[in-house]
């Protein structure tokens, strides 16, 4: 195991940088359990261990018995898997296993994903590389590299996580506002204010950004002038959701950019099948999806000091000093190798390689207050419910 893992951290280090502050040790990815199929049409069933029946059907009664108006808001939909098979599946009355619902910013974890591959493939050279943008190539903000921006290390003066006021949130004035019909050009006016790469900032404008650059990719390669937006739902199609046998959907603003920060529609077994690519380190029944190391690079902390809560396109529960977490963001408690997506009003993929278990949680909830802190401490009282691996 010590060998695994030392080969798991150089793994990593081919896409994180090596001298990243804080950097943790990574618990490593569990195989594909022996015996096991992979998910077809239909998950594998299975049952949940004896020890842990009592506490889950506890907070199972718990997310489930909340409303609207409760910290933590309603659940919709819980889909729980571990080692391979599905052990729980729970919904609201209205919603099922087939009922597609929204990502929000879950979708940032889809981007990066989608990055991964194009890397993988040859379509993205080199993420070290100035990424494609709306800038000119002597603006300073065209050298921005797509992994300062994976990181969400851009360094762009850029408001979102903790702006109350909904006329200076730039995510609200992008999606709801005067950007709304084209999310680059609004991406495009906000200035430089930091060195790249030294200062995390939460920014669906960068991964609405990295999405249109992907798009841009596709189009050359396409030898096609403008990006099309047929072109990215076949690219997502082929690249992702075929392989995983997802029937997920993604939206576009008026220009033709993928929200690639925000909008992916998929069901909640399908949302797992994507917690689940990467809890198996990228690989799909068999064939090697993300390139190695990517998933480790994911669930690294970026490179700036001032957080330790984000990787590229994920979160993670390391242990975090109160003055360098977002408001709302993280749990006292353990694991503390659980990685995240995460999306507005509640939406969660937790990721456990300790538990080999995947989580995900649909719902509708209020962002303020302590919800957010709640349902961390939820989603990880899950987790600690199930035996910890001993080889982890």
């Amino acid at each position: 195991m010590a060998i695994k893992t030392a080969v798991l951290s150089l793994l990593a280090i081919l896409y994180a940088h090596a001298g990243a502050a804080g950097a943790q040790t990574l618990v490593p990815l569990p195989p594909q359990p022996e015996g096991v199929a992979w998910p077809d049409k239909d998950w594998p069933q299975g049952t949940v261990p004896a020890q842990t029946r009592a506490p889950l059907e506890a907070l199972i009664k718990d997310a489930m018995g909340r409303n609207l108006g409760d910290v933590m808001g309603e659940s919709r939909a819980i889909v729980i898997i571990h080692k391979g098979r599905l052990v729980g599946e729970y919904y609201r009355p209205g919603f099922g296993p087939d009922t597609k619902q929204i990502s929000w910013s879950m979708a940032k974890s889809f981007t990066s994903a989608l990055v991964g591959m194009a890397v993988k493939s040859g379509l993205v050279k080199d993420i070290d590389a100035p990424m494609p943008g709306p800038w000119a190539k002597d603006d300073p903000r065209a050298q921005i590299s797509w992994r300062q921006w994976l990181n969400m290390v851009d360094g762009l003066d850029y408001h979102e996580i903790g702006e109350d006021d909904l006329a200076k949130n730039d995510v609200v004035q992008m999606m709801a506002g005067p950007g709304r019909f084209d999310t680059v050009s609004y991406a495009a006016k906000l200035p430089l204010v930091h060195t790249p790469g030294t200062h995390w900032n939460y920014s669906t404008a960068g991964f609405h950004l990295i999405a249109r650059a992907l798009q841009g990719e596709i189009a050359k390669r396409d030898g096609v002038d403008a990006p099309a937006p047929q072109a990215m739902v076949d690219y997502v199609q082929s690249s992702l959701f075929k392989p995983l046998g997802m029937d997920g959907r993604i939206e576009f603003d008026a220009a033709g950019t993928f929200l690639g920060g925000s909008l992916v529609w998929a069901s909640a077994r399908d949302f797992a099948r994507f917690g689940y690519l990467y809890l198996r380190d990228g690989v799909w029944n068999g064939a090697r999806l993300l390139p190695e190391g990517w998933v480790d690079f994911s669930r690294s902390k970026t490179p700036a000091d001032n957080a330790t809560v984000y990787g590229a396109g994920w979160w993670i529960n390391a242990a975090n000093p109160d003055d360098i977490r977002p408001k709302g963001q993280g749990s006292a408690l353990g694991p503390r190798d659980a990685f995240s997506a995460q999306g507005h009003e509640g939406q969660v993929i937790w990721v456990v390689p300790s538990r080999d278990l995947v989580i995900v949680r649909l719902g509708l909830m209020g962002n303020g207050g302590q919800s957010w802190p709640a349902l961390y401490d939820w989603c990880q009282k899950v987790a600690m419910a199930f035996p910890a691996d001993p080889d982890s």
